[in-house]
């Protein structure tokens, strides 16, 4: 009964433990991707618009997703 107690204290401690670790970081929901990477798949769904306006909805959002972390990523679809 001891070892199952201990057990199951241990998991929740650990589970805390890294869900304060996640909330504490300084890091965005979802992966970023630099704008390089980023530019074919921007233009295929905004062909209307030109490269330096690309490059700037790119920032734009980046900078939203450091704001607010919990915003939902359009990045990782």
């Amino acid at each position: 009964m001891k070892r199952i107690v201990t057990s199951a204290f241990t998991v929740v401690l650990l589970l805390g433990l890294g869900t304060g670790v996640m909330a504490a970081s300084d890091d965005i929901a979802c992966k970023v991707r630099d704008f390089k990477e980023m530019l074919p798949f921007m233009q295929e769904n905004h062909p209307e618009l030109s490269e330096k306006e690309l490059k700037d909805m790119h920032k734009d959002c980046v900078g939203k997703m450091k704001k607010e972390p919990s915003a939902p990523c359009m990045m990782n679809q």
